[in-house]
């Protein structure tokens, strides 16, 4: 595929991060209390009352959330299952960077919520199967970790690998 369908790709998205991360506000917010006000939204999000407002309507007319006649906001059954399904692949990724990979929990935490609404469900569902069968009993999942974890992180002399398109991940400065 080339870049410019994958871009595509990319701009059809279900969601945008923004509006995921409003959609997780509210069902949060919900969950501790009363469903919440636009403004119960700025204030978690820290943002201004204008820039929730923009985004809520956005929400709703992608059906994902509903304003009550008291100006409370609900996720729709729609909203709800698409906050259930992101919020899932941000805990798999999580697990996945920091307990299977060994990246540090915050940069762990930092990058799961960077790519938990574009991941799909296909990927969300095989992290969670390999992730399962890491944590099994099965000695061949303790072999695989066991291996992974001794591989040292290096390069060819050339800095060239087959995996690494343009520059080298393994030496890149973090």
């Amino acid at each position: 595929m080339g870049a410019q369908p994958l871009w595509r790709a990319f701009e059809a998205n279900e969601i945008t991060h923004s509006g995921a991360h409003y959609l997780l506000a509210i069902a949060g917010l919900t969950r501790r209390s009363a469903a919440p006000r636009a403004a119960d939204v700025a204030r978690y999000l820290g943002v201004s009352r204008a820039a929730a407002s923009l985004q809520l309507r956005s929400l709703q007319e992608h059906g994902l959330v509903i304003t009550d006649a008291g100006g409370r906001l609900q996720l729709t059954r729609i909203g709800g299952d698409l906050v259930g399904r992101i919020a899932s692949k941000r805990q798999i990724l999580q697990v996945f960077l920091a307990e299977v990979l060994g990246v540090p929990e915050e940069a762990a935490e930092l990058d799961a919520c960077k790519v938990e609404h574009l991941l799909s469900e296909d990927s969300g569902a095989a992290l969670v199967r390999w992730v399962r069968f890491l944590r099994s009993d099965h000695p061949a999942a303790a072999a695989c970790l066991a291996a992974f974890r001794g591989t040292v992180a290096g390069c060819p002399h050339d800095g060239r690998c087959e995996l690494c398109a343009d520059a080298c991940l393994l030496r890149i400065p973090r």
